[in-house]
């Protein structure tokens, strides 16, 4: 299963400074999102790295509505790959 939240320009809430709030609004959700299913015994992941307009000419989006993210759930495989990721000694930095 996938869930493609969209951002609804015309409905977002605008910050008095005209700072739309859209973006932030689905990052919220869509995290309060992963940690249910997460929860419940599902994998989730962000998928951000997708054709926006292609996304939104398939699922017939009017213009105002922007897919933003796209979270395919399921469950996860019984074997992972191994995953390549620096040591956090080599990626955080801590001043006394």
């Amino acid at each position: 299963m996938y869930v493609i939240a969209s951002v609804l320009h015309d409905e977002e809430w605008v910050r008095a400074d005209g700072k739309p709030h859209g973006n932030i609004d689905i990052a919220i959700a869509v995290e309060h999102l992963c940690l249910a299913a997460t929860e419940q015994g599902l994998a989730t992941c962000w998928v951000c790295n997708f054709d926006a307009v292609l996304c939104k000419e398939l699922f017939g989006l009017p213009a105002s509505e922007e897919p933003a993210v796209i979270i395919p759930l399921g469950y996860a495989a019984d074997s992972l790959r191994p995953k390549n990721r620096k040591a956090m000694e080599e990626i955080v930095k801590i001043d006394n």
